[in-house]
């Protein structure tokens, strides 16, 4: 039985950089970002009250940190590198903030846009 994965990712980073062997490389990250859960609160003793009134404001804290965007949080999924001749042969080139689907089956890697 065979069984694949799939989920949507956005390319975070584009880097050129050096590889001894190969010369220049381009190193593409792609992460998915996430929903921030909301506080677990747990009942029990005289708390829970406060607890449940503090809750959305800890919510709002959270989702305004610097590593969080519009209360998603960041999560890296796949980074593929790719020789400089790899680059200049793929079209259409994927910029940063584009979303792709990653599908990963029967062995194979393929990244899918739109």
């Amino acid at each position: 039985m065979e069984y694949s994965v799939s989920f949507k990712a956005v390319l975070t980073s584009k880097v050129l950089t050096q590889d001894p062997v190969e010369g220049e490389c381009v190193k593409l990250d792609f992460a998915e970002y996430k929903p921030i859960p909301p506080p677990i609160i747990t009942s029990g003793g005289g708390d829970s009250e406060i607890a449940r009134e503090v809750a959305p404001i800890i919510q709002q804290v959270i989702k305004s940190m610097p590593f969080t965007r519009r209360g998603l949080v960041k999560t890296p999924r796949l980074t593929l590198w790719l020789t400089r001749r790899e680059w200049d042969m793929l079209e259409p080139k994927p910029d940063i903030g584009d979303e792709v689907t990653i599908v990963v089956e029967s062995g194979r890697v393929s990244i899918k846009t739109g």
